[in-house]
Order: C-alpha cells, then structure tokens, then sequence
C-alpha cells in the first residue's frame, strides 16, 4: 500500500489526509495519507530516513527542505519554496491551485491591476500564477518593511514590466488575518463595490473580510476552492496522471465542509 503524508510544525491543522483520503476513495487506489508533525530540528533525519511515496510540505518547511531535494520544477525555483515532493522532486503546486480556483469561478484576471495583502510564500506563489495570467499591475501591502522590500526585489526580477497602478480590481488576501480561530481580525484594507476580492483562507469557509466586502458590492472567492486544486495537482504528480481531471470535486467539499467552521 502506497503511504503518503503531509509534514509541517504545526500539522494537526491540515485538513489535507481528508482532501486524499476522498480522492483515494472515489479512485479505488490502495493508499494512506497521514499527518506528520515534523519539528525544524527534525526536517533532515526525516528526509533521509522516510518512506513515504511522496508527501506535502506546510508551513514552516516550504522552504527549508529545499536543500535536501535533488531538483526543483520551475515553479519552485522561481517562488523559493515548495509544497509536493516525489522521488526527490519538490514541486511548488499553490501556484497552479490559484489558477485553477479561478478558472473554476469565472474569474478573469488578464489586463487586471492587482493588490497582494502579505509577503510570504503564499503571496509569492500568487504573485507568480498573475504573471503567468498576464495581469497588468501588481502592488503589495505588508506590516513588516524588510519583507515587504524582499518581496518588491523578487517582484522586479520575475515582472520587470511592473508599474504600480493604485486602483485595484482584484486584492487578494495571503495573510492568516481572519484564519480559526481568530476568525473577527481581517485585513484593513478600503473595499470598493465591484472589486473581486480572493482570500487564500479555507478555515473558516468565508471570513470576515469577504464577508464585509460582499455586504459592500464585492465578488469574493474563499480559499477552499484553491485548497482543493493544489491537493489534486498533487496527486496528479504523485499518480503520473490527471486525477484532477476525473475526480468529483463535490464530493470532496462536502467531506471538507463537515470540518470547516
């Protein structure tokens, strides 16, 4: 039986052993997919001695575990971190889960001026999926100066064509602001009606700010959507086929959903 997991500091959090589990389920594949909790001190002697098949990689790993991998796809090369690992591969599938939740909900961003709230590796993984769409402009909002710059310098190289445009269709939010359980915090940010509002947050289900924003004229998208395409991506890389292509999105949301505040 084919062992699978996802490794992280904190991971009893992640819903990802119930996204698989059902994918699994509906596929009739033969296989586990469990919760590790792997502390930074532990990072290297897991890396060596593990058995899985392949496995995900959740904060604070998504970085670190670069150097124990013997390549990277260019994805991962270029946001500097990584969420897919298989036969010694690290792969960055949080790009492509953002393209997917979109297509998924009609959302249009070629030609769009768009506001990133956060610097991480969320916002990064975001950042390079926009540029791959072709949107028009990218700025970003952050509390801390020295991230903030970081991820301007990196913003520069991969979108050198980059001219800040302050009125912003689409704000997406790749910060943990409004994440269970501190669901009441939320991004301090001027909503305007009409704008599209994207939450990278799938817990809970609809947070604070896109609640706000919609009661204010906005589209909003939750972050389930991208949750879910990121674990097929996944598994499509894991299982060598398109598994995303096949698989019941329904019936995975609605195990996800019995989880979810």
């Amino acid at each position: 039986m084919k062992q699978f997991a996802v490794i992280g500091d904190p991971v009893s959090h992640s819903l990802s052993p119930l996204l698989h589990g059902e994918v699994f389920r509906q596929l009739g594949f033969k296989a586990t997919f469990v919760k590790i909790h792997v502390k930074k001190v532990q990072l290297s002697n897991f890396m060596i001695d593990n058995k899985l098949e392949g496995f995900n990689v959740t904060i604070p790993h998504k970085q670190a575990v670069i150097p124990f991998l013997d390549e990277l796809d260019k994805a991962s090369q270029i946001i500097g971190a990584v969420n897919c690992v298989y036969k010694g591969k690290g792969y960055n599938t949080d790009c492509i889960g953002f393209l997917n939740a979109m297509d998924l909900n009609h959302i249009d961003m070629k030609d769009k001026n768009c506001l990133i709230l956060g610097a991480g590796g969320a916002a990064r993984a975001v950042a390079y999926a926009l540029v791959q769409i072709g949107v028009n402009s990218i700025s970003v909002r952050n509390r801390t100066k020295g991230n903030t710059d970081r991820f301007l310098r990196w913003l520069q190289f991969i979108f050198p064509a980059n001219k800040t445009n302050e009125n912003h269709q689409v704000i997406i939010n790749c910060t943990p602001l409004g994440m269970w359980s501190d669901t009441k915090s939320m991004p301090n940010i001027k909503i305007d009606p009409g704008q599209v509002l994207v939450d990278t947050i799938y817990n809970p289900l609809e947070t604070a700010w896109l609640n706000k924003g919609k009661a204010i004229g906005a589209k909003t998208i939750g972050g389930l959507d991208m949750f879910i395409a990121q674990g097929l991506e996944s598994a499509d890389i894991w299982f060598s086929e398109k598994i995303s292509e096949i698989i019941k999105l329904e019936s995975i949301k609605k195990v996800l959903k019995t989880e979810l505040c």
